[in-house]
């Protein structure tokens, strides 16, 4: 997001939502307001938690009846706010949302009612902060809105879930658990564990294959990032130290999106490696073998994010008898 849009968001969540240097009780210690977005006028921090880099479910719409959700990964900031008495909870969503869309943001889900309509997961994990021996999102109004802001270096996401709690620090009290996911790349780099020319080669001995997860492709794509460079050079130096060797490239996907295009996905992704392995590392192409097998050899469940990392991989296979 470019610095203007940023300037903007702030002057406009100030003009909607009140901001005011004077609250009307202390934040709890350590807390402070997200950069983009101020507290409802009057409203102070009785719980905060901000991560550089985790996942965060959001709830973004309903079918059949359930309520779907996403799970996404970035910075994530969480603050639980304590409004001034007398506001509906109608008051003071309707200023949140006001305010994001003039800031750009789509309003992706919202649902207003009891517990019935919203699912106890939208707020359970504000019951983790703040007044630990009490919850308060116990009480009447429930309401929840989810929004998205589209950015060239990673989407916004912003949650917000009010109540009129009847457990806050006053009696019939509006209470709203403000959430926030800045997307953004990991940094990665941290722990070194990999696949070297001589555990590759082991592995090969052994059991005629080898699973490799640091080949990275740009999205959907079939072109290798910078960062999978040091990988495909120890492919490189095992071909080289055994001169004999011949091995079948294979690409895997995990099962999100058709069948026919992983399908032709992972064969590209494959070809690409072996022709990154003859460009920029002399091996003959007779050695390498492209294939894509796309999700159809899965080594974990497709039904949440670490299993479909998990399958998306590349792996080499000795060729044998020829």
């Amino acid at each position: 997001m470019c610095k203007n849009s940023i300037i903007y968001f702030f002057v406009m969540t100030c003009i909607f939502l009140g901001f005011s240097s004077v609250y009307a009780q202390e934040d709890v210690e350590g807390s402070k307001d997200h950069p983009l977005i101020s507290r409802y006028e009057g409203a102070y921090i009785q719980g905060y938690e901000q991560v550089n880099y985790d996942r965060l479910t959001f709830f973004k719409g309903e079918a059949d009846g359930e309520v779907q959700d996403t799970t996404l990964e970035g910075k994530v900031t969480r603050i639980l706010y304590y409004l001034p008495e007398g506001h509906s909870v109608l008051q003071v969503q309707r200023n949140y949302q006001m305010a994001l869309k003039e800031a750009g943001f789509e309003v992706v889900y919202e649902c207003f009612g009891g517990l019935d309509e919203i699912p106890r997961d939208i707020f359970r994990d504000f019951e983790t902060i703040g007044r630990r021996n009490r919850n308060v999102f116990n009480g009447k109004d429930h309401s929840y809105f989810m929004a998205r802001l589209p950015g060239e270096s990673g989407d916004i996401y912003v949650s917000a879930h009010s109540i009129i709690s009847d457990y806050a620090d006053m009696d019939r009290q509006p209470v709203t658990a403000l959430q926030v996911l800045e997307e953004k790349p990991m940094a990665t780099g941290k722990v070194k564990v990999g696949k070297n020319a001589e555990t590759m080669a082991a592995d090969i001995d052994k059991k005629g294959t080898v699973r490799l997860y640091g080949i990275h492709f740009e999205t959907d794509k079939a072109k290798i990032r910078e960062k999978s460079e040091s990988v495909v050079a120890e492919i490189a130096a095992l071909l080289q130290q055994k001169p004999d060797l011949k091995l079948q490239v294979v690409g895997h996907t995990d099962a999100t999106g058709g069948m026919e295009h992983n399908m032709e996905l992972s064969k590209q992704r494959a070809r690409a490696v072996v022709k990154f392995l003859a460009s920029e590392h002399g091996i003959s192409e007779d050695r390498l073998t492209p294939y894509g097998v796309g999700p159809l050899a899965p080594i974990a469940s497709n039904e949440d994010e670490d299993g479909r990392a998990r399958n998306r991989r590349v792996e080499l296979v000795k060729i044998t008898g020829r």
